[in-house]
């Protein structure tokens, strides 16, 4: 088992610091793409962002005995640890939040958009209807006048 200590602590936050940067980083460039409709850049970009994710699931993990003796481990913390390992919480709970709430905006556009396209495809189709049935009554019309004309 590994120890808990200050130094580890402070090096995993750090580490969980730099991987929410980057996925905020991430969003604001999904951002983009999500509104270029730039669908191959943005798949690769969600394969970034889900490696980004592992990570943090992965330093999930290794916290997860720390935030089991969470008070303890606080309390035995120095005064500028504490205000440094406070200050890395905050910040990825400001991540995090924002992160969620740029995916939800992210998320309605692509439904608004992909709800555009079933309505426009729709609109398709009935025109398509409407043109074959005009078709087959101008068809049947035809063979009337020449069944008449004979």
């Amino acid at each position: 088992m590994e120890e808990l200590n200050e130094g580890r602590l402070v090096e995993l936050l750090r580490h969980q610091q730099v991987l929410f940067r980057r996925l905020r980083q991430l969003a604001d460039r999904q951002r983009a793409l999500v509104t270029q409709d730039d669908v191959s850049s943005l798949v690769d970009l969600l394969v970034e962002r889900q490696r980004l994710v592992d990570g943090l699931v992965g330093l999930s993990g290794k916290l997860a005995p720390f935030r089991a003796q969470w008070s303890e481990i606080y309390s035995g913390l120095s005064e500028e640890s504490r205000r440094e390992v406070a200050a890395m919480l905050e910040e990825a709970n400001q991540s995090f939040g924002a992160l969620i709430s740029s995916d939800s905006r992210d998320s309605a556009t692509l439904t608004a958009r992909k709800q555009g396209m079933a309505a426009e495809l729709e609109s398709y189709h009935a025109v398509g209807r409407a043109s074959a049935a005009y078709a087959a009554a101008a068809s049947t019309g035809m063979a009337s006048a020449t069944e008449a004309r004979a």
